[in-house]
């Protein structure tokens, strides 16, 4: 049997709902209201969370009208964005980013919170864009909300302990070119101590860009938070693209 890779054994657990539960419903909610004002997707639009964990953007993009499908390699998150977030316009669905996605073609695909480069060869992270593009209808929108790899490089914490629950967590991160790594390391003084990993592809806003028009999509704009306001490498937040197919 293969050694599960970090995000199966990470995502599989509940630890990773807790470490993030203070990303917030409300976060959610300002992510998708980018959707509609600066990627101009219309309300009813059928549209793909893709990498929708438990449900957070997926609630979010219902309440705000659209006919979602939620996706997601991980078989325990999905089971919880059910349970906690249902609604009768969304439906999860287990499923690989690589595809295929189930339903295609859509208007949109969206895929928020730093849910790309995963993967350990560009090969099989590019494979996940040439999938959004196939699964696209002619002159679909896709957004793409990851970090601002130059804020990262500029901003890492190495190292961060916390409390969840009674439980020690410490948060270890480095940089091991290309990606960005984060050791989870949890210390239950009732159970065994419990070690995690995320591991993320350093792409820069030039390097998605490039990736994007080589799957076959056109950006047409490229943005900084979820206000709207456009992308700057020094200071902003979040490096948020909106591409069409073409």
């Amino acid at each position: 049997m293969s050694t599960p890779t970090w995000f199966q054994s990470w995502f599989e657990s509940p630890w990773y709902m807790r470490l993030y539960r203070h990303r917030t419903e409300e976060e959610a909610r300002e992510a998708v209201d980018l959707v509609a004002r600066h990627a101009h997707v219309e309300r009813g639009t059928r549209i793909l969370d893709l990498c929708c964990g438990y449900g957070r953007h997926a609630l979010a993009l219902a309440e705000a009208g659209y006919s979602v499908t939620g996706i997601d390699g991980s078989a325990y998150l999905i089971d919880r964005a059910q349970e906690l977030y249902p609604h009768p316009n969304v439906t999860y669905v287990r499923g690989d980013m690589r595809g295929p996605f189930p339903g295609a073609p859509y208007q949109a695909i969206a895929n928020f919170f730093t849910s790309f480069g995963y993967f350990d060869t560009h090969e099989e992270n590019l494979s996940v864009l040439h999938n959004v593009r196939t699964s696209l209808a002619e002159g679909g929108v896709f957004v793409m909300d990851f970090f601002n790899a130059h804020r990262v490089r500029a901003t890492l914490e190495p190292e961060t302990l916390s409390m969840v629950d009674g439980v020690t967590i410490l948060q270890e991160r480095w940089i091991d070119e290309p990606f960005v790594r984060k050791r989870i390391t949890v210390n239950n003084p009732c159970s065994e101590e419990q070690t995690f990993e995320e591991r993320v592809w350093l792409y820069d806003n030039e390097a998605l860009f490039d990736m994007a028009v080589t799957a076959g999509l056109r950006v047409t704009a490229t943005l900084g938070t979820y206000s709207g306001e456009p992308f700057d490498a020094a200071s902003s937040p979040r490096c948020i693209m909106i591409a069409t197919a073409i």
